[in-house]
């Protein structure tokens, strides 16, 4: 008896989450505001893990890597927004470059290229007051 019932509760589950799945569209984009949340904001986002991590005389390349995807698969999203305000020609520049600059993070990453990681992070940090300064919403 409890098997079946052990049985028919993990049915459940996985059809609620096939489900859930199935509701949520491969084609759902997370907003500007959704990425840089996720990748900047709070001492445990990705680029203040990486920006430690890069720190180290060894830094932890697994760490390095594994938050440089983030910064790829998050940072192309940004050119699928339109800005808040602005001129969209001038976003769409400006998303390309953190997009550039992210993968350059992540090539630098996988080779474990200190100096290139670096630089990558470096560019990705000055290059939010121009993109704010124009287009951030309110």
């Amino acid at each position: 008896m409890k098997r079946t019932l052990c049985m028919a509760g993990v049915a459940a589950l996985v059809t609620g989450a096939m489900t859930l799945a199935s509701a949520a569209s491969p084609d759902d984009t997370p907003s500007i505001k959704d990425v840089m949340v996720k990748l900047h904001k709070g001492a445990n986002s990705p680029l203040a893990q990486v920006k430690t991590a890069l720190k180290a005389a060894s830094p932890d390349w697994k760490v390095v890597q594994d938050k440089s995807k983030d910064f790829v698969i998050l940072g192309a999203a940004l050119a699928k927004n339109d800005p808040p305000k602005g001129d969209k020609a001038g976003y769409m520049k400006l998303a390309d470059a953190y997009f550039t600059n992210s993968k350059a993070l992540d090539d630098a990453a996988k080779k474990e290229d200190k100096a290139g990681a670096t630089a990558a992070v470096n560019k990705l940090g000055s290059s939010c007051m121009a993109c704010h300064k124009d287009h951030r919403g309110k």
